[in-house]
């Protein structure tokens, strides 16, 4: 995944638990933005900054997906059903992300983003 590749090229081991938690948001927040907020010949944008650097940590992941479908907004995070196919995204977001939300993006889409804690910096190489 190159979201993977963009963080471990920023020092975060391959093999670290942060890496793998980013690697999943990424994947149902774009996974999402395919499925719900998708129109013909409209892609989606994938964003990922580092912020801040909280005290023992290399930094905050901030990953943003972006739509061109503005009306169509996640639904409140609730229990799957048990057999259901969907619906557990949101819950593994609200999992591993620190915190999550939508934005309006002008003129019709929205951006929904997620922030992780980077991994601790002694687990960060140069």
């Amino acid at each position: 995944m190159l979201a993977a590749q963009q963080l471990a090229a920023w020092g975060w081991a391959k093999d670290n638990e942060c890496l793998e938690a980013a690697e999943l948001v990424v994947g149902e927040l774009a996974a999402n933005a395919a499925t719900h907020g998708h129109l013909p010949g409209r892609d989606f944008l994938l964003t990922m900054t580092l912020i801040g650097c909280p005290e023992g940590r290399s930094g905050i992941l901030r990953i943003e997906v972006a739509d061109c479908r503005g009306e169509r907004l996640p639904a409140p995070v609730a229990e799957p059903r048990s057999l259901g196919e969907q619906g557990r995204g949101r819950l593994l977001v609200s999992a591993l992300a620190s915190g999550w939300g939508v934005a309006p993006r002008p003129p019709s889409g929205k951006t929904v983003w997620a922030e992780l804690p980077g991994p601790p910096l002694q687990q960060v190489h140069p």
